[in-house]
């Protein structure tokens, strides 16, 4: 349950939204086991989401995304490129360490349950996109031209998002590992690739 005092049953709502989601994707998730979880008032779903499961999971998406981006804000403050990317990796490590390997990436579950719902859609590509320009700008921090920085952060996205799926489906962190040690070879190499 998401019961926090100091939150509104609106706002519990979308964290519970954001929690469940994670865990369950979106299609897994009903409003009224939202409500349930929150601890809200049922009957004041559709006051608070006039736009009913699309407005609620939206505004999850974002919540949840927020969370995720804590280890990219941090890698911006990292002394080297290998560092930064340890940052990001062991950030998502934690979070499936913490949450016994049940909570995945936001947006990768917004997609996968989505494609039918093109709001939805849009609202999880901008998101991957906003990440994408976050990792861009740590490499461009650190030498990389535009293109280039732009081409390693959707590799280093990517192999995450892979890493993290796999790392669920078997309950170790492996995979995250194997990809950290690959893309801080990478980096530690140099822009020459």
């Amino acid at each position: 349950m998401t019961t926090d005092p100091d939150r509104s049953p609106r706002e519990r709502m979308v964290h519970s939204a954001a929690r469940m989601m994670r865990e369950r994707g979106v299609t897994g998730v009903g409003m009224r086991q939202i409500a349930a979880d929150a601890e809200g008032p049922r009957g004041s779903l559709q006051r608070y989401f006039p736009g009913g499961k699309t407005q609620v999971m939206s505004e999850a998406l974002d919540v949840a995304v927020a969370d995720f981006s804590a280890g990219t804000r941090a890698a911006a403050d990292a002394d080297d490129l290998p560092s930064a990317i340890a940052i990001v990796v062991d950030s998502w490590r934690r979070v499936l360490l913490d949450n016994d390997f049940r909570a995945g990436c936001p947006i990768a579950a917004f997609v996968v349950d989505v494609s039918e719902s093109e709001p939805l859609r849009v609202r999880a590509h901008d998101r991957f996109e906003q990440w994408r320009r976050a990792v861009a700008s740590i490499y461009r921090g650190f030498g990389y031209d535009r293109a280039r920085a732009w081409d390693e952060a959707i590799l280093l996205i990517s192999a995450i998002e892979g890493a993290a799926l796999v790392a669920r489906a078997g309950r170790t962190v492996e995979p995250l590992d194997a990809v950290e040690r690959l893309l801080v070879d990478r980096a530690r190499r140099g822009r020459a690739d």
